[in-house]
């Protein structure tokens, strides 16, 4: 096959470039500063390969070579699938090459929060030793979590939590099909039960339009009180404001968030100043692991699509359909 030219609007793993070159692609990799060069390479492109920047209509219309847009990721939220299926190209993903990276950064940000094993670093650093007898942990075991979405995520969430920590794990997903190999979780059929119920709270679901600020002043009112939220899933979920009243007010005990509805966020954003909040620059799927596992994924998609075959992981071919 080829020689194929591939636009890799940001760096990958070396191990997902090597795919690549094995394969007989050249690949540009211009970084996002030009917006008008990446349409101009767009032009030539047989194939584009994406982490997080955005891919709207002008550079997939642009893009009029283009046979698949393959995402070193999950979420496509930033693609807009509808042009692609209307120019017939593809758009894969890699759903399961970061999971387990997710999470167990999730589970990282429980234990981190509920033993308050930051404030017991920041304190000894200053010379405190006695604090101590003073941040006071809880433990997980027992605990009840739940979880907003029971996609791959999800699902190794409440298998590590309830299967290595002993914690009760319910789940909330109008979505889930299958319930099967899920004997350890238990359904609620509302968000409220969720919240109304749980020590612990994690969302992993996609950001979609009518999910924006899902987790709002009134559904922060329904959490138990004491209660930490963790989201490592999509910035936009929560609304920071009404979650940065709820922690001073004393409703939530803690927040761990690796994504921001900015992104990178506000200078001196003010939940910076809340001891009780872990926050990380949506890292969570930035293991080496996970970054080699998502490069050769989205790169196996590109080889495959331009050898005649079709993504495994396609998300628009429904749409495609349609068109």
């Amino acid at each position: 096959m080829g020689p194929f030219q591939v636009l890799v609007m940001q760096d990958i793993h070396a191990e997902g470039l090597a795919v690549l070159q094995n394969a007989n692609c050249k690949y540009t990799i211009p970084g996002l500063s030009d917006r008008e060069v990446l349409v101009k390479l767009a032009r030539e492109a047989d194939a584009i390969l994406v982490r997080t920047a955005s891919v709207n209509r002008e550079l997939i219309e642009s893009a009029t070579k283009c046979k698949i847009i393959a995402r070193h990721g999950a979420g496509v939220d930033q693609i807009d699938l509808k042009a692609a299926a209307e120019c017939g190209i593809y758009v894969s993903n890699t759903p399961y090459a970061n999971s387990n990276s997710v999470a167990e950064h999730t589970v990282g940000m429980m234990i981190g929060l509920s033993h308050q094993i930051l404030k017991g670093d920041r304190a000894l650093r200053q010379d405190r030793f006695e604090v101590r007898n003073e941040y006071i942990g809880t433990e997980l075991q027992g605990k009840t979590l739940g979880i907003i979405g029971l996609g791959n995520i999800g699902k190794r969430v409440a298998r590590k939590c309830a299967l290595g920590m002993d914690m009760n794990v319910m789940a909330y997903d109008s979505f889930l099909k299958d319930e099967s190999g899920l004997e350890y979780v238990r359904m609620v059929d509302s968000l409220e039960a969720l919240l109304s119920q749980s020590d612990f709270v994690s969302l992993h679901i996609p950001y979609l339009p009518e999910y924006h600020n899902l987790i709002d002043r009134q559904a922060l009112s329904q959490m138990k009180p004491g209660a930490f939220l963790i989201n490592c899933a999509r910035g936009g979920l929560v609304d920071e404001q009404a979650l940065l009243e709820a922690l001073k007010k004393g409703k939530l005990a803690g927040a761990g968030l690796d994504v921001f509805e900015q992104e990178p966020p506000e200078n001196q954003h003010p939940l910076w100043e809340l001891d009780n909040v872990i926050v990380t620059p949506h890292m969570s799927a930035h293991t080496e692991d996970a970054l080699i596992a998502m490069a050769v994924g989205a790169a196996e998609e590109i080889v495959r699509v331009l050898n005649g075959e079709q993504p495994v992981y396609c998300v628009n071919k429904h749409l495609i359909l349609q068109s």
